[in-house]
């Protein structure tokens, strides 16, 4: 068993302030917030560090009595992170008063053997601290005025934190410590994006072993892109559920949902590798096509997960035909079928993000790289653009994470794209990059202080 950061979990009834304090402790805007109840429906992690002190912080969902399905699932998961945590903050809307649910988050707690800190939130002023009066019949070892959007009492709060840690002999959660690694820096970031209701959040769960983000049969379930630790096989990962991406004429109807959608695609452009997760029952259509289109074209790995393999009435052969042929711009992305219910397949996945990321970090020395350019062009000489005919000097690579070559000519804007595309592929078939886009940039050397760049992604190869 692995030692790992102390947890301390935020958790209250919804719209009192939850994520705003956890943006706050976070130092960065993490969590969506909006004067919505229900509006953190994930558990939201980000490591955190005061006077010195590193921990890590959990935003959960609003604890509700609602008998919704979605509110009811929002109530599993802060239990079960009621049994995991190491420290529990329980934010109250001090502006509102004391209400049923502070009393039996409270009761929970203690019935689970869980000392807590009290945060009455939207305490902004001096004057209006005389309202936390009230919370301290909820039994708690510290009641703390606060105010989450301006700062006030926060200072305050986390060193109420510290002082339980200091008091109480450092443990980990079992689960905490089989899943989670501290080592972020080596980890490899997995975004799980794809359209609604596929089965993003069960597949991270499945791997997960727990009920860590919030699945449902309602579309939309997911509006952060949520960060998950794992340890597998040794290796480290970050996992990001993503919120499903719709159409923009659709999501942008809802100010959650265009901000979900955005935080979507930022979290793309962060990733390693996206796992586009397709699901089988219903086949490929657009909505597939264009969250693998996105992840490409942001320079990103790509594995095609195709989900509730289990239950698809096509057959695996179908399916992947399919894929070749409305992902035509993928180069020999990693295909799975996979199923999220019965955990069929589910951990080959890693296997190939390992291999994966070895082709997204691979670099080819400049001396064989250069042997490609000069077999290339002995199998097809440049064209003669203007009377004149292209000459290319060298070819290098100059990054990774997409690998990025470029070639020197003497007149860039007469490289067709198509004769590009044919020195990518000729790239690929020396070296491979399976699942990877590669990006060729052009230049001119016409001096050593005089240089012209014109790139093209590789989606376009």
């Amino acid at each position: 068993m692995t030692k790992d950061k102390r947890t301390v979990a935020i958790i209250g009834r919804p719209n009192a302030g939850k994520s705003t304090l956890f943006n706050r402790i976070a130092g960065r805007r993490i969590a969506i917030t909006a004067d919505v109840p229900g509006t953190t429906r994930d558990r939201i992690e980000a490591d955190a560090e005061w006077c010195g002190q590193t921990f890590k912080i959990i935003d959960s969902a609003g604890f509700d009595a609602k008998e919704s399905l979605l509110a009811v699932k929002m109530r599993e998961q802060v239990l079960h992170l009621m049994d995991s945590a190491d420290a529990f903050i329980l934010v109250t809307d001090g502006a509102a008063g004391l209400h049923p649910l502070d009393e039996i988050a409270a009761d929970i707690l203690r019935d689970k053997g869980k000392t807590f800190t009290v945060a009455v939130n939207k305490i902004d002023t001096a004057d209006r601290e005389i309202f936390a009066f009230d919370f301290y019949s909820l039994g708690a070892k510290r009641v703390i005025p606060i105010s989450s959007s301006h700062g006030r009492g926060v200072d305050d709060l986390l060193d109420a934190i510290l002082e339980e840690f200091q008091s109480e002999p450092e443990s980990v959660s079992e689960s905490a410590s089989e899943n989670v690694s501290g080592d972020v820096s080596k980890s490899i970031r997995i975004a799980v994006i794809g359209r609604p209701n596929v089965g993003k959040s069960s597949l991270i769960n499945a791997w997960l072993g727990e009920e860590r983000v919030i699945v449902t049969p309602v579309a939309g379930s997911t509006r952060d892109a949520v960060d998950t630790y794992l340890t597998y096989s040794g290796r480290d990962y970050i996992l990001v559920d993503t919120a499903g991406l719709r159409k923009k004429s659709v999501a942008f109807k809802d100010p959650l949902d265009k901000l979900g959608y955005y935080r979507s695609i930022d979290a793309i452009e962060k990733a390693d590798i996206a796992i586009v997760v397709i699901d089988g029952s219903e086949g490929i259509g657009d909505r597939d096509v264009k969250a693998a289109a996105d992840a490409w074209q942001a320079g990103r790995a790509v594995i095609l997960a195709i989900n509730k393999a289990d239950i698809a009435s096509a057959s695996a052969e179908f399916l992947r035909r399919q894929a070749e042929e409305k992902l035509f711009f993928l180069h020999k992305p990693p295909i799975f079928f996979l199923s999220a219910a019965t955990k069929k397949n589910i951990f080959k996945v890693f296997k190939a993000a390992d291999n994966i990321m070895r082709e997204y970090e691979k670099r080819i020395p400049t001396a064989k790289v250069n042997a490609i350019l000069e077999q290339a062009l002995a199998k097809h000489s440049p064209p003669i653009v203007h009377n004149k005919r292209l000459k290319f000097y060298y070819m290098t690579q100059v990054g990774v994470r997409p690998p990025h070559f470029v070639v020197f000519v003497n007149f860039p804007k007469a490289v067709h794209f198509s004769y590009e595309r044919f020195l990518v592929n000729t790239i690929r078939q020396h070296h491979g990059f399976n699942g990877v886009p590669l990006i060729l940039s052009i230049r001119e050397r016409s001096g050593r202080n005089n240089e012209k760049i014109r790139s093209k992604e590789g989606n376009n190869e």
